[in-house]
């Protein structure tokens, strides 16, 4: 039989060196929510016989006077029970006053443990603030501040470092799904976010130019971007290869065809062809190898409703061919880029004419990426993430708290808090 007080296996349970656990009670605590709630509070007694300055962590043996109002600390449940940690702390003479003593398994800045903490931040990599706050029974906001301090931490207190950036990829992305936007910078040999800037264009691109000092420009070998970015880039980095993401081009390709439907099919009946022509929008702009046999011979019959639908499609595939080709000889693709512009303005569909005038005064930007070799998908990769993001925190308010989720996500693939086990 062991002579062990339940308190003495509480405090060694929660790793509290230094301290005792006085009494171990279960208090109501009402709320609106819940008139019943009732949680569990441990109270500590300090044996150390010291005291530690909270800002400045000198050790004191002696302390002013201690306060009149014990302190809770939110520790893990134990049990069906929301737990606190409770202990009245000491004033100490330091810093030029009197500050309140900390303790080590407190988290700075928050009224709470260390050990909750790190499962609060654990969670917030996996599941969204609000589905935390709610498991927690704690706040939306001392959530989100959680984990804004637990991205810093994860990031060392600074952006990525620029100090090997070679290859860059720059696109810009909306927190709100429009109006308020981000300019983001990739590093497209490793994939991660190097800097997020305010707005977009120039202005989103210039603290990113501003960071780079004159031998970190020199380094920059290329660029890849769509059209909005890439004579600013040319600008700032002029000796450095500079692509035509391939990407955007087919975006433009796609938006062109469905303004085309809508040219044609705009104002038809919701019967009969009609019907037909709106519903089947996402066969037009899929990729046709993306598609099942099934759907290839609906997309087959639909075509037969409308020639000049028929041939923008036709384009738009032949365009898709063009840019996915691995193409070994540069000529070649240059010669296959003229004929399909060529065959477009001549085609007399217009908004297709658009696109391929658009594209004519950029061929070297586009031949560029096969000369490089280098993954532009990450670009519309990281773009996923971070529309991910937003979709499932059902967009941010907190512009600086948006801007941390995107460095976590994006730039931290070995995140230290999506390794504590739950």
């Amino acid at each position: 039989m062991t002579d062990q007080k339940p308190t003495d296996v509480a405090s060694a349970s929660l790793s509290l060196q230094g301290f005792e656990v006085a009494y171990v009670e279960i208090r109501p605590a009402p709320t609106r929510a819940n008139p019943s709630r009732r949680i569990k509070v441990l109270g500590l007694c300090d044996v150390r016989g010291f005291h530690v300055c909270s800002e400045c962590s000198k050790k004191h043996s002696e302390a002013a006077w201690q306060e009149f109002e014990p302190r809770r600390f939110r520790e893990c449940s134990i049990g069906d029970f929301e737990t606190y940690l409770e202990i009245t702390p000491w004033r100490v003479n330091c810093c030029g006053g009197t500050r309140v003593e900390s303790f080590p398994w407190e988290a700075p800045g928050h009224r709470m443990t260390r050990r909750f903490f790190e499962r609060i931040a654990a969670l917030c990599t996996r599941l969204p603030v609000q589905e935390v706050a709610s498991m927690a029974g704690l706040s939306w906001d001392t959530v989100a501040r959680v984990d804004k301090k637990a991205i810093e931490l994860g990031l060392g207190g600074h952006q990525p470092d620029l100090g090997k950036l070679q290859w860059v990829g720059v696109d810009e992305v909306s927190r709100t799904g429009g109006h308020d936007y981000f300019t983001i910078v990739t590093n497209l040999r490793t994939g991660a976010v190097v800097h997020i800037g305010d707005g977009k264009g120039k202005k989103g691109l210039q603290s990113f130019l501003e960071r780079l000092s004159k031998s970190q420009r020199k380094r920059i070998q290329g660029t890849a971007s769509d059209l909005g970015y890439l004579n600013l880039l040319r600008r700032a980095f002029p000796k450095a290869n500079h692509v035509l993401d391939r990407f955007h081009i087919v975006k433009w390709v796609n938006d062109a065809l469905n303004a085309l439907r809508r040219e044609e099919f705009g104002a038809a009946p919701r019967i009969g062809s009609g019907k037909v022509i709106k519903a089947k929008k996402w066969m037009l702009l899929s990729g046709r190898e993306k598609l099942e046999q099934t759907h290839k011979l609906e997309l087959a019959k639909l075509m037969k409703l409308n020639r000049r639908l028929y041939r923008g499609y036709l384009l738009k595939e032949e365009l898709r061919t063009i840019l996915k080709h691995p193409w070994q000889y540069m000529t070649s693709l240059r010669k296959n880029l003229q004929n399909w512009c060529n065959a477009t303005i001549r085609s007399r569909l217009e908004p297709l004419k658009q696109v391929a005038r658009r594209l004519r005064p950029h061929f070297d930007a586009i031949v560029a990426a096969y000369d490089a070799h280098i993954p532009l998908g990450l670009v519309e990769e990281i773009n996923g993430k971070i529309a991910n993001l937003r979709r499932v925190a059902h967009g941010y308010k907190d512009r600086e708290y948006f801007k941390l989720k995107i460095y976590q996500r994006c730039s931290l693939p070995d995140n230290p808090w999506r390794r504590i086990v739950l």
